[in-house]
């Protein structure tokens, strides 16, 4: 059975309407009063669900892994992993759950175990709210983490079960596909992060100190915390965008492209076709 036909890729309004939705909470922090605080933990949450749906989704991944030539390498792999031929090197054996999912396969188990190695990684936000992080475990963030649980899940569903993406991955892949998102948002952090910072000090030392206390005093705290969210919210939706179009182009062009993933088949056969138009 051939997976059905993908569908067309995003126009400019669907890439509006993705903005839009993702800059929403911006309007909510200035005219509502929302916390950032509970917006930044929603927003963690759905990171760590899609590792979680990403995991999962691994064990279903028939292909044998390839870490040849690889650029990016998932938490637990290096280019130095040598990789147990009898296990990757032979058909595996499956293990049907219930007649209605594809079977899981013992040997992908191993790769999601040490890809778990991530969390380590998604601690560090943790670490830096430290003691308040119980106060964002509120009624809203809650509600919100439900519907991110769902979303994720359907989505996991869509590219990876609804299109037989199993039968042409490798568990490697599955997990690679959340774990670059992952790198995506922690490089944005660790360079947003400081910069605004500096841009913070940056307002005091120009016009006197007491400037930001104004400015929350007028518009309300959750505006001198903006310029934190702001580098976030912008970050995914260029994920957001970017995975919509790695999933319906066949070769996506731009920071698209990070989000492909390495598929060392895809690789072969563009060099096949490259050395034929020659």
């Amino acid at each position: 059975m051939m997976p059905r036909a993908r569908p067309p890729a995003g126009s400019r309004s669907a890439l509006a309407l993705v903005a839009a939705t993702n800059l929403l909470p911006l309007v909510g922090v200035v005219a509502f009063g929302w916390r950032v605080g509970e917006l930044l933990a929603v927003y963690w949450i759905e990171v760590v669900v899609l590792v979680l749906a990403h995991s999962v989704a691994a064990l279903f991944a028939e292909r044998p892994i390839d870490l040849e030539d690889r650029s990016f390498y998932i938490v637990g792999y290096s280019e130095n992993t040598e990789l147990d031929e009898e296990r990757w090197g032979t058909e595996p054996d499956p293990i049907h759950l219930v007649s209605w999912l594809p079977p899981i396969y013992r040997r992908n188990v191993g790769v999601v175990v040490r890809s778990l190695g991530i969390f380590l990684f998604l601690a560090f936000p943790l670490a830096w709210v430290g003691g308040d992080v119980l106060s964002y475990a509120t009624p809203t963030v809650g509600l919100a983490a439900v519907g991110v649980c769902f979303a994720q899940v359907a989505e996991v569903r869509r590219e990876f079960f609804a299109e037989r993406a199993y039968e042409n991955q490798s568990p490697y892949m599955v997990v690679e596909a959340a774990q670059r998102v992952v790198s995506f948002y922690l490089t944005i952090g660790m360079l947003a992060v400081p910069a605004v910072a500096v841009a913070l000090i940056s307002v005091e030392a120009v016009f006197g100190s007491g400037t930001l206390d104004a400015v929350a005093g007028a518009l309300g705290p959750g505006a001198v915390l903006l310029p934190f969210l702001i580098p976030v919210t912008l970050a995914k939706t260029v994920v957001e965008w970017s995975r919509r179009r790695a999933f319906r182009e066949d070769d996506p062009e731009g920071i698209a492209t990070w989000f492909t993933g390495e598929d060392p088949r895809r690789e072969w056969k563009k060099d096949e076709e490259s050395s034929g138009d020659g």
